[in-house]
């Protein structure tokens, strides 16, 4: 092997992600001893390498990795096994942060594990934002069903299955009409009223498994799994049918609507989730301009 120009130690002092190297024993306290870190631990921790090296990498840690986690990596430590992990830890100043964590065991020339390397890198702004995104709600008050931010999850994993499996889907978008004019005459309670009960009486159309969403102030959207927009088609007329026939009774008073809906269905060719949603609001759009109280397959 010719020799290379450079030194690998240099790489490593000047990597973006953590390099650590501790002993392999002890494994208990005051183990395991901190051997070696580079400039990114540094940058990271504020811990300095004077300050870590002879320390335990117990000084960046305290409680907030679960213990699932920190069995998983004891486990692979005793039995001198790699382990990848995702853990929280803490600077010098005690900031939060955290780590997509690979431990490596090193061998000497006899193959007797000595050391193990550490290379982490840090992925708390990833972290974050999921949790910010577990925070945010996934259902409307007032009907009960997914709103806006739940859909979304819902078709971006739809899609994704689809990409893998290939198995059609369909989505309804619908929309009361003249909604606006039922709160005016009504009163907004009232319109509150139609909303949950228009909600109620999807079960009676559609399937339990189908997943069922308010996605606006007017606006319902509904996406059927294994279903071509051939079958869309036809229990969208029959939720319209029957909310045509129905009278909602609000304060003793009876109220009728009439709705429009838009038909698309997921296509090889899309190259997002919001494909197939673009060509369903374009669907519903055309059925309101066609004097609503219709049903409108997508049409380029």
């Amino acid at each position: 092997m010719s020799e290379l120009p450079f030194d690998f130690k240099d790489i490593v002092e000047q990597a973006q992600d953590v390099v650590l190297v501790t002993k392999a024993t002890p494994l208990d306290e005051p183990g395991p001893e901190i051997v070696y870190v580079n400039q990114a631990f540094s940058r990271l921790t504020g811990y300095s390498a004077e300050e870590a090296i002879g320390k335990t990498p117990r000084i960046l840690q305290s409680g907030g990795t679960d213990k699932e986690t920190t069995q998983k990596i004891r486990q692979a430590l005793t039995s001198q096994q790699p382990v990848r992990v995702t853990v929280k830890n803490y600077t010098k100043m005690g900031d939060e942060y955290w780590l997509d964590l690979s431990i490596l065991p090193l061998k000497n020339k006899s193959g007797v594990v000595t050391h193990f390397a550490a290379i982490e890198r840090d992925v708390t702004e990833q972290k974050l934002l999921e949790q910010q995104q577990q925070s945010v709600p996934k259902l409307d008050d007032l009907t009960g069903l997914y709103n806006l931010h739940g859909f979304d999850e819902i078709m971006i994993r739809e899609f994704s299955q689809f990409s893998r499996t290939h198995n059609a889907y369909s989505l309804l978008m619908i929309d009361i009409d003249h909604f606006t004019d039922i709160n005016q005459i009504h009163g907004h309670e009232a319109g509150d009223l139609i909303l949950k009960k228009l909600a109620q009486s999807f079960e009676s159309i559609f399937r339990s498994y189908d997943q069922l969403a308010r996605t606006g102030g007017e606006e319902f959207s509904i996406l059927l799994h294994n279903t071509t927009l051939e079958h869309a088609f036809v229990s969208a007329i029959r939720f319209r049918q029957s909310v045509q026939k129905t009278a909602f009774l609000v304060d003793d008073k009876e109220i009728s609507i009439t709705v429009s809906i838009g038909v698309s269905e997921v296509d090889s060719s899309d190259i997002s989730f919001t494909d197939v949603i673009e060509r369903a609001e374009s669907a519903l759009l055309q059925a309101k301009q066609a004097g609503r109280d219709q049903v409108q397959l997508y049409k380029a």
